[in-house]
């Protein structure tokens, strides 16, 4: 760890604590607002601090990478610990998949309600590193062990390795549960958005392939419809973390020139029946370009008779689930999701 970065990490954590209106003037002066909503004022100033920083879609894989786990260590809160951490693999078709399980201190004797995590990036970015806090942070929160999943990215694996590799880890876990300690009745997917989109393939996939089924689906900000432009697309298209250039960016690295976007593995809004998909909890936040595909699945859910709880965080940017314990509203909103978790796996 360089000493500039920690630093940076220590200087962030000060300055996010001053008064909120000097927050408000260091960031630009006045409140962001937008559809009648209001930027929360710490995500406001770690937003002009970002954006010091080379856009994603501006730099080589390789730096996009390195960015990502830089910004996630920096604007990350404190590591919570953990009963014990182990490094796993799962076989899959195109060579072994790394996992990351998180067991939290204190859970109950026997096999424990699980949620398989799949991490968000566009497909391109993230791995087991950039989301260790945010693991933690479940399975300590949610009183449930998270098993974290590295699988392949683009470009150097299109689509569908990604979904492959994911698929073959759900296959992997619910043959043998009792290698990871887990409760076979207790396990569930999630993921933040492209790992929600992968969450809510997995679901489909296994139900296609008469696999168990998720006991629940976690689906924070996800990827859901990439065959159309939303409106969101266009109302938060810059300034918020994830802006429609990066995601044009994102998609370009992971879908083959002919890759059918209507493929439901692509869009799985596009699914043709959503019928007896596993109960969901979809996250939406405020000032992101992907809430309309999100709202979108919810309904399309729900309209299958899916039991379907959206949870909607209207001050906060997309990104949200990396910054507990720097800004105070996404500390609330991961309560309020891990509390989803615990009624859905853990009770």
């Amino acid at each position: 760890m360089s000493i500039r970065r920690v630093i940076e990490k220590i200087l962030v954590s000060i300055l996010v604590r001053l008064p909120r209106s000097w927050l408000v003037k260091m960031a630009g002066g006045r409140p962001v607002m937008i559809e009648g909503k209001t930027l929360d004022p710490q995500l406001q100033f770690l937003l002009a601090l970002a954006a010091k920083r080379p856009a994603i879609e501006t730099l080589p894989v390789s730096g996009a990478r390195q960015l990502y786990r830089d910004m996630a260590y920096t604007f990350g809160g404190g590591a919570r610990g953990m009963a014990r951490v182990e490094e796993r693999r799962a076989p899959g078709p195109y060579g072994d998949i790394p996992l990351r399980l998180y067991v939290p201190n204190d859970l109950p004797p026997g096999p424990a309600p699980t949620l398989v995590y799949f991490h968000g990036g566009g497909f391109v970015i993230g791995d087991l590193e950039s989301y260790d806090r945010v693991c933690r942070y479940l399975a300590d929160a949610a009183r449930c062990q998270v098993l974290s999943v590295d699988y392949r990215l683009a470009p150097e694996h299109r689509f569908p390795v990604a979904i492959e590799d994911c698929l073959a880890v759900w296959r992997h876990v619910t043959a043998d549960p009792g290698d990871y300690g887990a409760d076979p009745a207790r396990i569930g997917v999630g993921g933040d958005s492209a790992g929600g989109h992968l969450s809510a393939v997995v679901s489909q996939q296994a139900k296609a392939a008469g696999l168990p089924l998720p006991r629940h689906q976690l689906l924070i900000y996800p990827v859901t419809d990439v065959s159309r432009e939303w409106a969101s697309h266009e109302t938060y298209a810059e300034g918020f973390l994830l802006t429609k250039a990066a995601m044009h960016w994102f998609m370009g690295h992971f879908l083959p020139d002919d890759a059918d976007r209507t493929d439901a593995r692509v869009s799985p809004l596009k699914a043709d029946s959503m019928d007896g998909l596993p109960a969901a909890t979809v996250i939406i936040a405020g000032f992101d370009p992907l809430q309309d595909e999100g709202r979108a699945y919810a309904a399309a859910l729900a309209g299958a008779g899916v039991a379907v709880k959206v949870l909607e965080f209207d001050t906060l940017t997309h990104g949200f689930v990396s910054l507990p314990g720097v800004v105070g509203s996404a500390d609330r909103a991961l309560q309020e999701i891990s509390s989803a978790i615990r009624a859905n796996l853990v009770n």
